[in-house]
């Protein structure tokens, strides 16, 4: 599965859940957790108060967005880490590079 589709699932999944709150960048990456298993970093960076965000349904869009990768990817051995960043926690780094 390449990184566009990664995003697709990672914003039908946000949407679905926060549609009332502007994307402004999901970042995918490639990597390895601590004991070495492979992942997927998925940065959904948000145009928000955090509040907004971390108050709601946060666990449903990862539990949609693991379940969707899994379901394309067909290999649950590779762990999408779901990070939720607000645009005002970033300063001005540009949103692409978080």
């Amino acid at each position: 599965m390449d990184h566009q589709q990664i995003r697709e699932i990672a914003e039908a999944a946000f949407k679905a859940h926060f549609g009332h709150i502007g994307i402004v960048s999901i970042n995918v990456q490639p990597g390895f957790a601590v004991d070495g298993d492979p992942l997927v970093e998925v940065k959904i960076i948000y145009d928000a108060k955090m509040e907004e965000v971390l108050n709601g349904d946060t666990m449903a869009v990862r539990d949609e967005i693991m379940d969707n990768f899994w379901r394309e990817e067909g290999n649950t051995a590779i762990w999408p880490q779901v990070h939720f960043i607000a645009k005002s926690d970033i300063g001005r780094q540009d949103p692409a590079t978080v």
